[in-house]
């Protein structure tokens, strides 16, 4: 931790009030411990107490979910809803279904979200919506009752712009219909929304692809501004196996890179020479379908099952799934190797202390509010009529430069060169901390 006392003493307060949530708190010293620079040089800012502003989420509400499983017995599960921050905005942010999830967790997802809104210059709040419990595997029976019975706890608490659909993306296809056949029931009865219809906006891009698109985006301008050679001539290894980690890949090859391998603790894809652009495009067609699949069906494919994913040596490396962390000794395995540069396209996916390991190292690593912030521009991007995949991606392409340049520029600024993920926060804080003076919040 700094020794800026305006950061200890913010931080302090936020350990004192919630001593338990690690998760979150550690979360918390990354954002404080990037912004030292920026408020030993504008004071303003801690004297007006914008950090003990924005670590605590004006709302965090905790609620049950109900509903009975196959065999028809009750269960019972833990909801969380965490509105970090309106200032910018409504509050929009990511959903998580995930069995082990926590209070500290799920605020740690709101702060990033809210992050990330901001760096991207939406007008958009940040939030958390998810449960400790995941319905993969079940039948179709059981995930519509806990889609049912979540939404319906969870519907008191959403705001009258909200939309299902912009969860598209972030949970599977089957949860995401039940949850907005739900919701739109609700809204039926609701006298406050009778009349009220907000109409479905076309597409520009799927969010998983625009999110690992935009990730490949970002990598190259990193290593164009850090003068290095360009991403089609390197080696690249991804942590993930679906959404945004099969969509990156897909992209990178098309760019001339070689992907080397793809996969997360389970099990992962391995070819020296790189793997083939259609297992890549399949892969990212079908991600529910088993790795091992592609591995037999692909000749000079391999399928490595077990945790072998970071002894695999590339120059370039994609953080693509929360569940396939990067964590310490797997930093500094990677730290010894060389890289050119880690790539968060996922929030959470590197661990606070895996970033101080890559920092220390001097190895360039970008956090997900950054390069990963392709989904939400795309997402959240007002659309007024469909438009074609080329004109989609030059979208994506001129907002990823409009982040990269504000985080790079920030960087600098705070005589830190190259350090992205300071860039990032500061960039992020500023717009919000400038937003809250300016309103008199």
């Amino acid at each position: 931790m700094t020794e800026n006392p305006s950061i200890r003493r913010a931080y302090g307060t936020a350990a004192a009030r919630d001593p338990g949530e690690t998760g979150f708190l550690q979360a918390l010293e990354t954002f404080y411990g990037a912004l030292a620079p920026f408020l030993e040089a504008r004071p303003r800012y801690a004297a007006a107490g914008l950090l003990e502003r924005l670590g605590e989420p004006e709302q965090a509400v905790c609620f049950p979910i109900l509903w009975t499983d196959g065999r028809g017995l009750p269960r019972q599960a833990r909801g969380f809803f965490i509105q970090y921050s309106t200032v910018l905005g409504p509050c929009r942010g990511s959903v998580l279904f995930r069995t082990g999830l926590d209070m500290a967790a799920a605020k740690a997802l709101a702060l990033e979200s809210t992050l990330e809104h901001s760096l991207t210059g939406l007008p958009l709040g940040g939030g958390f919506l998810g449960a400790d419990v995941s319905p993969a595997g079940w039948d179709d029976g059981e995930s519509r009752r806990f889609c049912q019975g979540f939404m319906l706890a969870l519907y008191p608490f959403l705001p009258r712009s909200f939309r299902p659909l912009d969860w598209a993306g972030l949970i599977h296809r089957r949860e995401l219909d039940y949850l907005a056949g739900q919701h739109e029931r609700l809204a039926a009865m609701d006298p406050c929304l009778r009349g009220l219809s907000i109409p479905p906006e076309p597409e520009l891009m799927p969010r998983q692809q625009a999110t690992g698109h935009g990730l490949c985006a970002f990598a190259e301008l990193t290593l164009r501004h850090m003068g290095l050679p360009a991403l089609e001539s390197r080696t690249v290894l991804i942590a993930g196996r679906d959404g945004p980690a099969a969509w990156a890949g897909e992209r990178a090859a098309r760019m001339g890179a070689q992907v080397i391998a793809l996969g997360d603790a389970s099990g992962c894809l391995y070819a020296p020479d790189g793997l083939p652009l259609a297992v890549l495009r399949k892969v990212a067609a079908q991600p529910e379908l088993p790795l091992l699949l592609w591995a037999i069906r692909a000749p000079g494919v391999e399928y490595r099952p077990g945790p072998g994913l970071w002894d695999i040596p590339a120059e370039l490396v994609f953080l693509c799934d929360g569940h396939a962390r990067l964590d310490v000794e797997d930093a500094r395995r990677l730290v010894a190797r060389h890289p050119t540069g880690v790539f968060e396209a996922v929030p959470r996916s590197c661990t606070a202390l895996a970033a101080r390991v890559l920092a220390a190292g001097a190895v360039p690593y970008s956090p997900a509010i950054a390069s990963g912030a392709g989904g939400a521009l795309m997402a959240y991007r007002r659309r007024d009529e469909p438009c074609s995949q080329w004109e989609a991606a030059r979208v994506l392409r001129a907002g990823m430069e409009s982040v990269f340049r504000t985080v790079w520029d920030e960087a600098v600024l705070a005589g830190r060169p190259g350090d992205l993920g300071a860039g990032a926060r500061i960039a992020a804080f500023r717009r919000l901390a400038d937003a809250i003076l300016a309103k008199g919040l």
